[in-house]
């Protein structure tokens, strides 16, 4: 089950680092979407420190 919630966790992370890393043409929108983006990073790297137990 740890290995399950491991990859969910890493999965949520890198889909948040591709938002951050996502250029589009507007820039509200290219604000917008970095703000998700980091918004989903710090929700992955929360879901592995308490779901999965990484932090120990």
């Amino acid at each position: 089950m740890r290995i399950i919630h491991t990859l969910i966790g890493l999965l949520i992370t890198f889909f948040g680092l591709a938002l951050v890393n996502t250029t589009m043409d507007t820039a509200i929108r290219n604000r917008m979407v970095k703000v998700y983006g980091i918004i989903l990073m710090s929700i992955g790297v929360f879901y592995l420190k308490k779901t999965a137990k990484l932090d120990k």
